[in-house]
This record gives structure tokens, sequence and C-alpha cells, in this order.
């Protein structure tokens, strides 16, 4: 039942990344800051209140959450940059069954910066930490406590703005560790390059490559197929390369397609491959709102060695009105094909989404909003069926 969990998990985190693209393209506007020396300091506060209603299951549960966070930016950034972000996230809810009924926090600690700029190469260095209840799970309504670890450097090389070539080089290692579910803590050394020509204005043309060895702990080997007595723990070794193009079809119409391969390697000999692509068509009405349809096919390694394979289509919405109003609206539907190295079990997921926000910028750095998500789970495996609603009124100041 726990890789059921964690596969629940890593749907409903792919649908927020999907979603994520559906922001107003306009940028919202800076706050003042405090400006001491060559820093300019930004705190902050955020509290949200929520309504979730799950329709398969006959609860209803409250939420409620409040941070405060403080950030720094260097004042002068026309040669160098250094950005730091501390975070403090509470967490209640009412009514979660699994869930924990004291509430939860999250801490978050993040720096990046360039510590080397030319006008032809950057090096830009970045750590962070975390310490997070992740959001209970869709279906089974869980907690999971963790240490999430990322740390890692980014080289470029570019010789000028507007130039045709440009080159990326990156490594980074990502550590998640659980503090109540060892069998689930994992590793990642991650290596990537993106070579990118610039051929016509704002158009481009990219090579991506991304290369990753995941190690997984000592509980995961039963559950990958690696005998116990083995002396080194399992592992992963998951490649893509993907050729992508973006560009401008007429004055208002913008695309991004991109076509690639996946490789999946594992220890016990286990292997998968497929086509990858994503498709992104936008239309923008103004320079405020536009329109976007976009499609992507790929696949996703998940802790014990289990991957799904998804579909995922989306139809969104954004806008800026007067400067002031915000608003995003999207739709969607994903088709899921999860399976499982360990016996070989198979599930198959329709997720059908909906989202709608609706933000009002009083002024920078204030900001009152509403939210609405929509989640249908239509699955061949009963107990991971759900339907789920979500309201939550939010709140978000940064002087």
């Amino acid at each position: 039942m726990l890789k059921y969990l964690l596969t629940a998990c890593m749907g409903a985190l792919l649908l927020a990344l999907c979603s994520s693209h559906a922001v107003a393209k306009s940028s919202e506007p800076e706050p003042n800051g405090i400006q001491a020396g060559g820093f300019v300091m930004h705190p902050g506060a955020d509290a949200s209140i929520g309504y979730d209603v799950r329709d398969t299951q006959g609860e209803d549960d409250g939420l409620a959450q409040i941070g405060v966070h403080f950030r720094t930016k260097l004042a002068d950034e026309k040669l160098h940059s250094w950005d730091n972000n501390v975070a403090f996230n509470w967490r209640q809810y009412w009514g979660l069954g699994n869930a924990d009924p004291d509430g939860g926090y999250d801490v978050k600690v993040s720096s990046v910066a360039d510590i080397f700029k030319t006008r032809f190469f950057r090096i830009a260095p970045s750590v962070s930490y975390a310490f997070l209840n992740e959001p209970e799970d869709d279906n089974l309504r869980a907690d999971f406590k963790n240490h999430h670890v990322i740390a890692g450097a980014a080289f470029y090389i570019q010789p000028s703005a507007g130039a045709v070539f440009s080159q990326r080089l990156g490594y980074q290692f990502n550590g998640r560790f659980y503090s109540e579910h060892s069998d689930v803590s994992n590793m990642e050394n991650k290596v990537d390059s993106v070579t990118r020509w610039n051929f016509l204005p704002q158009s481009s043309m990219a090579l991506e490559i991304d290369f990753r060895a995941i190690n997984y702990l000592e509980d995961n080997k039963h559950a990958i197929g690696i005998a116990s007595e083995d002396s080194q723990n399992a592992s992963s070794y998951p490649i893509r390369i993907k050729y992508s193009l973006q560009g401008l079809l007429f004055a208002r119409l913008s695309y991004i397609l991109g076509l690639g391969y996946a490789y999946e390697n594992y220890d016990n000999g286990l292997k998968e491959h497929l086509f990858i692509m994503n498709a992104r068509l936008r239309y923008d009405f103004t320079s405020n709102s536009g329109l976007y349809v976009e499609y992507k096919k790929d696949f996703d390694n998940i802790v014990y060695g289990d991957y799904y394979k998804y579909h995922r289509v989306i139809l969104g919405l954004d806008a800026l009105w007067f400067e002031h109003l915000q608003t995003d609206l999207n739709v969607g539907y994903g088709n899921f094909d999860y399976r499982t190295k360990s016996d070989n079990a198979s599930r198959i997921d329709n997720l059908i989404t909906a989202q709608a926000n609706i933000y009002y910028h009083f002024f920078p750095g204030l900001k009152l909003g509403v939210e609405y998500r929509l989640r249908d789970n239509l699955s061949d495996v009963d107990y991971v069926k759900y339907c789920r609603h979500l309201f939550t009124l939010n709140f978000a100041y940064e002087y």
C-alpha cells in the first residue's frame, strides 16, 4: 500500500508542476524592501484558510496555514547576484484520518549566487535545505516527514545577449530522507547539459541531455529485486536526450516543440525506454493575457524502482487586468500508467483537473485571492479513486 501512496503523491506533484505554467505573463511588481549596505531585505508573511471536500470518501476537512519568510538580494545585480531565503510555515488540518491531528510545520533555507561572472562566462552555485511535512496524500490521507537537501552548481557560456550560441552545464545532488519511512529515502546525482542556438529573433533550438544516478537506500533492495546480502545499495540510471524548438509563428502566436528519448536501467537488469515529447501553443491577446494549450508524453521513476508513463494535456487562460487583478484558469486531463517492478503489478489512472485563481494586487507586495482546485481520479484500482474539491482564501504581504 505504501508504494501506491508514493505513486499517488508523485501524480499530485506532477499535477502541481504542470499547473504552475498557468500564470500571468507580467511579473508581479517588486516590493520596496529594506536596503542595508549592499543588500535589499524583504520580510514577508502569508496566511490561508481552506475547505477540502472529498466526494468519494464522504469526509470534509478544514485547513489553515500561516507562514513567514525573509529573503535578501544584492542591491546592484549588474555584475553579480546573491539571493537568500528563509521560510517557516505552520499547517493545521481537521478530520484528516491518518494525518497528524496536531498539525505540522515546514522549514526552508536556500541560497543561490553568481560567484564568477563575466561577459562570456558565469558560475552559479546553489544550496537548499528543507524539513517538510509533505501535503497529505489525496487518497490515503497521510503525512510524510522528510529532510530534503539540494546542492549543485551551473556553468554558463554565453558570449553576449542575443548571441547565436550558449551552453549550460550543471551538477546537482538531491537527497530526500524520510524520518518515519526509511524505505523510501533516496539520493540522486544529476548531470545535465543544455546547448542552445538562436537562429531568428525570439526563436531558438536546443539540445538537452540529462543523466542521473539514483541510489535507493538499504530498505529498498527487496522492492526492486536486489538481494539483501548484496554489499551495495540498489541504484538506477535514467538518461534522457531531447531536441526542442521554440519561437514565434506570428506576432502573437508562440510555440514550443520538444522530441526526445528516455532510457532507464536498473541494477537488477530491468530496463525501460520511451520516446518522449512536449508541445505548447500560446496566443497572446495583449501583453498581459493569453490562451494556451500544452501536451506532454513522458515517464518518471519513483522510489522502489517503480515508474509511471503518462500523457497530459492542459488548456489554460491567464490575464492581468488593470495592472491589479490577476486571473488564471485551466482544465486538464492525464492518463497515468503505473508499473511496479517488484511484483509486475500495474494500474491505470485517468485524472481530470480544473483550477481557477483570482488575485487582487493592492500595491507591490500585498495581494489577496481565492483559489479552487478539482482533482477527479478515475482508477482501475478502487481504493485509489477519489474526487477532491479544494477551496482556499489566501493573503500574502511582503515589504
